[in-house]
């Protein structure tokens, strides 16, 4: 099984009601599931947040809901997230 794309906001967003914590408790149960699945790989979809200021407007009001998914913020800043994404990495891969 590969998984093409994996993210969690890390902000709420309208009915989405998330946290940096909610952000790295889904990327431990993602890996908790991987495993179980005997996963070969899976791909975050976003490594940083979006900058929505840095958009032209008119922003598509989907954008949103898409940018916090980042394991950094929008300055590169680590969030919780990016230590349980980098221990998943940092384990040893046997087939």
């Amino acid at each position: 099984m590969l998984v093409v794309e994996g993210g969690w906001s890390s902000a709420s967003v309208e009915t989405v009601v998330s946290s940096p914590a909610e952000q790295a408790r889904y990327i431990r149960r993602q890996r908790a599931m991987l495993d179980a699945a005997h996963a070969i790989a899976v791909f975050q979809l976003e490594f940083a947040d979006l900058d929505l200021t840095s958009f032209p407007p008119p922003i598509p009001p989907i954008l949103p809901l898409f940018s916090s998914l980042g394991l950094v913020d929008a300055d590169l800043v680590a969030k919780p997230s990016l230590a349980a994404w980098d221990s998943i990495h940092a384990r040893t891969w046997v087939p």
